[in-house]
């Protein structure tokens, strides 16, 4: 396998790093109707079938099966029953989602009542937030009569989506401890490996092993060390192994990005030899995201490095599809779930996306008030239950207790609720409080892993002064872009340090050297720091 992909790679890599974006994405945006899969767009109006509301959302697709599954019609009849909201959903390819957002923003005549936000605040975001572009949630979200739930949303998770003192979006929330390195557990045992990683070093070693030494048993040439596409999460939670911070990190008294610390750099170098030494796949920046994950399902990949619960449902497909484990073939494969590597991984902003009320989709506070209705019924428990485990008796049964167990036997992208869960706010909860999960083996690994996580995360500093940099909202989306791209070809040998220094500077030319001051300047005047 790998001689093969060094051979397509001389051809095709040179071209295909500069813009990630960009890339070689089979899917492509497209809008579905409630239950039919139409074409739709519009704004909010009442319906004819018994004074259900309609709304509109804009949502990440990941795998083009969303709500398009056996029985998925009995999930949506369920949901407009329970909300009394009929939703028209515009599904956007998620490796392009944040280039295409920032076009939707644009597009006043065909926007979305709801525009599904991923990770943090971006800078195309915040600009249109000055602008106007959204409503002001903060006195909506004092109604703990009309949104029992949306209203006990954290004060301080909602700083990071506040601009200009306006809450101009409900957070999506999140597990702060949700990053970190797992390992298929057969395979370390296959090649002697007895501990779980402690360290960098001993995570190349792992991956050095998992790519020459056989971990699978069947004499071939045909594995990596780590699993990777051009989703560049895993670059990011790598770096944290090495000191460097998240995004920015504060050095005496002073917040700076983290691209200009040294430590930085040794994690590039670190990554870029485990590129060099042939333990990722040579075409890893322009493998599609949406297959991240396959890899080690598989048995191409034995180490993974994202959520804790990525790596949860590696092993679920391990059991769902009876994959033997390599040193006992009478036992079923298995994850090893380590969290932090060097007692360091990357935190979550406490949120991970967000849904913002455009004003050119819901022009009105009647419009406003229908689609929190929808957002805050959708974090009961019995909505919940529907979009994150199912259907009862097609997905999950229930045992003597009143607990759900899970039967695993459909993938994610075949079950019948996939993608509701886009608009699931998680607040006041992260999971149902009635009925509550029977914990498989790998959701108390998972559980364990995220608690040894949450107590040496990483936090971003800055986080709340770039939802209100006038610079980051101007220039921010671009020069990210700039590093993100020099990071790229750093490890993939397309420039030295020198390239990369150029890089730096232009981030620099280009707004960064303003960015920074302001950055300091909000965070100097913050007395709550």
């Amino acid at each position: 396998m790998k001689k093969v992909w060094k051979k397509a790679m001389a051809v095709t890599l040179a071209g295909s790093m500069v813009l990630l974006a960009g890339c070689g994405s089979k899917t492509t945006g497209q809008s579905q109707g409630t239950a039919s899969g139409q074409t739709t767009s519009g704004e909010s109006q009442a319906g004819a079938e018994g004074g259900m509301a309609t709304i509109s959302v804009m949502a990440p697709q990941f795998y083009g099966t969303e709500l398009k599954n056996d029985h998925s019609d009995e999930v949506i009849k369920k949901y407009e029953e329970y909300t009394n909201t009929k939703v028209e959903w515009r599904r956007e390819a998620n490796d392009t989602y944040k280039e295409k957002l920032g076009l939707v923003l644009m597009d006043k005549d065909n926007m979305p009542m709801i525009v599904t936000g991923s990770g943090d605040l971006t800078a195309n975001v915040v600009d249109a937030a000055k602008r106007g572009a959204f409503w002001d949630l903060s006195e909506f979200l004092k109604d703990t009569e009309s949104y029992p739930n949306l209203s006990k949303a954290d004060a301080n998770v909602l700083k990071s989506v506040t601009v200009d003192g306006k809450v101009i979006a409900l957070y999506r929330a999140r597990e702060i401890g949700r990053y970190g390195f797992s390992y298929r557990t057969d395979w370390a045992e296959k090649v002697g490996i007895t501990e779980q990683p402690k360290t960098p070093e001993d995570v190349y070693n792992m991956l050095y092993k998992f790519t020459f030494e056989d971990p699978d048993g069947n004499g071939k040439d045909d594995t990596y060390g780590l699993e990777m596409t051009k989703y560049v999460g895993p670059v990011d939670i790598m770096q944290t192994w090495f000191g460097t911070g998240n995004k920015w990190v504060e050095e005496n008294g002073k917040l700076v990005p983290v691209h200009q610390t040294k430590e930085y750099r040794e994690a590039l170098k670190w990554i870029k030899k485990i590129y060099d030494d042939g333990l990722i796949r040579k075409d890893w920046a322009t493998v599609d995201s949406g297959t991240f994950g396959d890899a080690c399902k598989k048995g191409e990949a034995g180490a993974f490095v994202d959520v804790m619960d990525g790596a949860k449902r590696i092993w679920n497909y391990y059991i769902q599809n009876d994959i033997k484990s390599v040193v006992d073939p009478t036992k079923t494969a298995t994850m090893t779930l380590v969290g932090p590597v060097n007692d360091k991984t990357l935190a979550t902003s406490g949120f991970n996306g967000f849904y913002l009320m455009t004003k050119a989709g819901a022009k009105t506070e009647d419009d406003v008030k229908k689609c929190l209705h929808f957002l805050d019924k959708m974090c009961d428990d019995e909505m919940m239950v529907l979009a994150d485990y199912g259907l009862e008796g097609i997905t999950y049964d229930k045992n003597d207790a009143g607990k759900i167990v899970m039967r695993n036997t459909l993938e994610v992208q075949q079950t019948p609720s996939v993608g509701l869960n886009s608009v699931i706010a998680y607040i006041p909860n992260l999971n149902p409080t009635n009925p509550t999960l029977e914990k498989q083996e790998s959701t108390i690994a998972q559980e364990e892993a995220i608690a040894r996580n949450k107590k040496v995360a990483i936090y971003n500093p800055a986080l709340g002064y770039l939802a209100n940099s006038g610079v980051n909202a101007e220039v921010g989306t671009d020069i990210e872009q700039i590093i993100d791209d020099a990071r790229t070809q750093y490890i993939c040998g397309q420039i030295d340090d020198a390239g990369f220094d150029a890089a730096a500077k232009q981030w620099l030319d280009r707004g960064g050297d303003r960015l920074v001051k302001e950055i300091n300047e909000l965070y100097q005047q913050d007395t709550a720091k």
